[in-house]
């Protein structure tokens, strides 16, 4: 029998010059050195659980991060957008992908194959390096965003998105059209899980992007669970009596001392991986959210770890 290698570092031959480029980048490291570096606080530490989304500009915690480019979570970047009458801008290049969100006024998405008309209520997956063209009409344009430009600039990678990232809008009324008929149907607490055509088995966004358009009807919760992706959730409407309970430890299924995070229109609530976490209405109306992770990695790896504290 052949054997597998010819690997022996006891005895290796006459050391080589290695002086080359590729051999002085190379770092080693103890164990004790690796954990050192290894121990960084979990969101929940860092983060807060909610913010306020400012009129127009980022969600930047990069300092809170360490990291040297904007980010709101370590994946992704979050940011309101207001443009005034024929003022364009374009979606971010160095981006895999950006969830869009018409918060107020009008305008149209430009490709280079098609343009859309933008309404309040309309959501978009526009794909990095596409020089997809945002354009405000004549009442100004303000629209809300996530988009994974953290990720690739931690990667270092340049984006070239392919068929499975692909420019996709959702017309307000489709939406609603989608919401009447889940309401129609009995379903207290769920929404419209955003998609396209070109990721049929996964149901995402994008390869990385997960998009839900929540609703919950008077008296209907997101029951307590926890997951491995993080999710920032821009409030749409909060209702008069909804809120989220979050925290650790799980007793007899339920939080132990959880913090409360009430809802407001134009918040921006951040829910770290793992964390133990509920959405309940209690109010007597219907409230809804956009909820974006960057889950299309941990639901590849087999990692996304659904867990759900009335089965535990």
């Amino acid at each position: 029998m052949s054997q597998p290698h010819q690997i022996d570092y006891n005895h290796l031959p006459e050391p080589r010059a290695n002086n080359g480029a590729a051999v002085k980048q190379s770092v080693g490291l103890s164990e004790r050195d690796f954990l050192t570096l290894a121990k960084v606080p979990p969101l929940h530490k860092v983060l807060p659980p909610a913010v306020m989304m400012p009129e127009s500009g980022l969600v930047d915690f990069s300092k809170e991060l360490g990291l040297s480019y904007p980010a709101t979570m370590p994946n992704l970047l979050a940011g309101n957008v207001k443009l005034a009458a024929g003022e364009t801008c374009a979606a971010d290049a160095h981006a895999g992908a950006t969830v869009m969100l018409v918060l107020s006024g009008g305008g149209m998405l430009a490709s280079a194959d098609e343009s859309v008309e933008l309404r309040p209520g309309d959501i978009s997956f526009l794909p990095g390096n596409q020089q997809i063209k945002i354009n405000a009409g004549d009442s100004g344009l303000s629209y809300f965003y996530v988009d994974d430009s953290p990720l690739a600039n931690y990667l270092g990678w340049q984006v070239a998105t392919t068929e499975r990232t692909v420019f996709t809008h959702f017309p307000a009324e489709l939406l609603k059209e989608k919401l009447d008929e889940y309401e129609a149907a009995g379903i207290d607490a769920s929404g419209v899980f955003l998609s396209h055509a070109g990721l049929p088995g996964e149901k995402l966004a994008t390869p990385h992007l997960f998009a839900h358009l929540n609703r919950l009807m008077p008296g209907a919760r997101n029951t307590i669970h926890a997951h491995a992706a993080p999710a920032l959730t821009y409030v749409i409407h909060g209702g008069n009596n909804c809120f989220s309970l979050l925290g650790e430890p799980l007793v007899n299924g339920e939080i132990e001392n959880p913090a409360r995070v009430d809802w407001v229109d134009g918040q921006l609530s951040i829910t770290p991986p793992n964390l133990w976490h509920g959405h309940f209405n209690n109010g007597d109306e219907p409230i809804l959210s956009l909820v974006i992770q960057p889950a299309g990695l941990y639901y590849n790896d087999r990692t996304m770890n659904f867990l759900f504290a009335d089965k535990q």
